[in-house]
């Protein structure tokens, strides 16, 4: 009798170590498999990452400016809808990882316009928009904003990294030309 139970406690046993080795196996090939797909994905500048990146709707058509943030990096290109070249404003999210930069997410900015000026929007922690060329300096609160100069299109655009969730809904910006005064929209 006693041997009976040795037998089914032992075949317990090699079902339970077998299940653990499987979930290991899993586990591993994971990991694997994701440090392969970043690896694969990851390139030597922000700027390289976007121009490999795939499935945008916003084809790269000329980058011009990135800002940098640790290891965040915003690279605004120019991209085109419709029939006019270069007319929107696209900004690629690139991130570094271990391998390199790697895109994550690409937002489009906004058509190049002077009827834009004066808007934004934002996600995550980062607002974007656009303001007229004799903006200096905008300001949210305590932030201040990094311009993004167009200044061929009479238009500039601004970026706010770093904004506090609770903020990304506010819209009480202070835009300020080159001497300080107060610009209104």
């Amino acid at each position: 009798m006693l041997s009976w139970h040795y037998r089914l406690w032992g075949e317990t046993v090699k079902r339970v170590i077998t299940g653990i080795a499987v979930v290991v196996l899993t586990l591993v090939s994971s990991h694997y498999f994701l440090e392969n797909s970043k690896k694969d994905q990851s390139y030597s500048t922000p700027e390289e990452a976007l121009r490999h990146a795939e499935n945008s709707e916003f084809e790269v058509l000329n980058i011009k400016d990135r800002k940098l943030y640790e290891d965040t990096a915003y690279v605004f290109f120019y991209s085109e809808i419709g029939d006019s070249p270069k007319n929107y404003l696209a900004a690629g999210i690139v991130n570094k990882n271990t391998y390199g930069w790697r895109v994550d997410e690409i937002n489009g900015v906004g058509m190049i316009d002077k009827d834009n000026v004066g808007s934004s929007s934002g996600k995550d922690d980062f607002i974007v928009g656009f303001v007229s060329g004799e903006v200096a300096d905008v300001k949210l609160g305590t932030l201040e904003a990094d311009l993004i100069h167009l200044e061929e299109r009479g238009v500039n655009a601004f970026l706010l990294h770093g904004v506090k969730p609770r903020l990304i809904e506010h819209t009480d910006f202070e835009y300020l030309d080159g001497e300080g005064h107060e610009v209104s929209y």
